[in-house]
């Protein structure tokens, strides 16, 4: 193949591919079906675990969902049954609980003269290594005794098992006892100190077991720099059954990963494993945690 053919090719596909479209008027929906929506999750965390209760609406409004109160809500687990209280509206909370790896969850949602219910099972988190934290810029000339270091957010593709995933770091308030006496703080440090409030990082997102074509047009590397000796980072791993894992994979193809790049996803209906016509999704996790300081 000679060096023309092989620039005429992809150009040629992409006349093929701009040739297809088709500019279409948007038609907002006048009447939203107005069903239930359900976000539920309880965790192996000592918690209190929240449902939160809406309606759907039509795609373009300016106000937010409906929010559906004066509902009996409850989870069971097999030996107890739980009743959440409504402590704002559309709003429903247990009292502190803590779930257990191996039970499955039965969510039981109560209004006027309709019942809807789900189940979720709890499957254990895999053990995991810490995020790695390496030196940031060895470039940098600086006193000696002080150094400062760097981590790189986990990738979202090649995971285990997939999670929902959150990594945050938390500067410790007697940061100076890490560094010489003679250490001048940091702007960056001193702002964070003078507000109260240590957290340099916190971000959540997902983890996925394979690669999705789309998605990788979606996210870059993202690297935490400039962390102290004796910062904290945490890690927190929520377990996902297969049919969450379903559920959340199929909202993101209808959200964050549609139309990127020529492997887009066809539309579809989101799977739920609520009854009755209701939507949304309950869910179980153990969540693992892993933490490490800065030495």
């Amino acid at each position: 193949m000679n060096r023309t053919s092989i620039y005429k090719y992809p150009f040629i596909i992409f006349l093929s591919f701009a040739a297809c479209l088709q500019p279409l008027d948007w038609e907002e929906a006048e009447d939203p079906s107005g069903r239930l929506v359900v976000e539920g999750l309880i965790t192996s965390e000592k918690t209190v675990h929240t449902v939160k209760l809406t309606r759907t609406q039509a795609v373009i409004v300016d106000s937010l969902p409906e929010m559906v109160s004066e509902a009996q809500v409850t989870i069971a687990d097999g030996e107890r049954e739980f009743h959440l209280q409504e402590t704002a509206p559309g709003i429903y909370q247990t009292d502190t609980l803590q779930g257990e790896v191996g039970k499955t969850y039965h969510l039981t949602v109560r209004r006027n003269d309709k019942t809807f219910e789900a189940f979720a099972e709890m499957v254990k988190a895999l053990p995991a290594e810490p995020v790695e934290v390496f030196k940031w810029d060895d470039r940098l000339q600086l006193p000696a005794g002080v150094t400062y270091f760097q981590f790189l957010y986990r990738d979202n593709f090649g995971a285990p098992a997939p999670y929902r995933y959150r990594v945050f770091s938390e500067i410790p308030e007697n940061v100076a006892d890490y560094y010489p006496t003679d250490w001048t703080v940091p702007n960056w440090i001193k702002r964070r100190m003078d507000s109260g409030n240590l957290i340099t990082a916190d971000s959540t997102f997902y983890l996925h077991p394979g690669l999705e074509p789309p998605a990788i047009f979606a996210y870059g590397e993202t690297n935490v720099s400039g962390v102290t000796y004796g910062t904290r980072i945490v890690e927190l791993f929520y377990s996902m059954t297969e049919e969450h894992y379903n559920y959340v994979r199929a909202v993101l193809s209808e959200t964050e990963w549609k139309g990127l790049g020529p492997f887009s996803y066809v539309s579809a209906d989101v799977p739920t494993n609520l009854t009755n016509g209701a939507l949304g999704f309950f869910a179980a996790s153990d969540v693992l945690r892993v933490e490490q300081v800065v030495e």
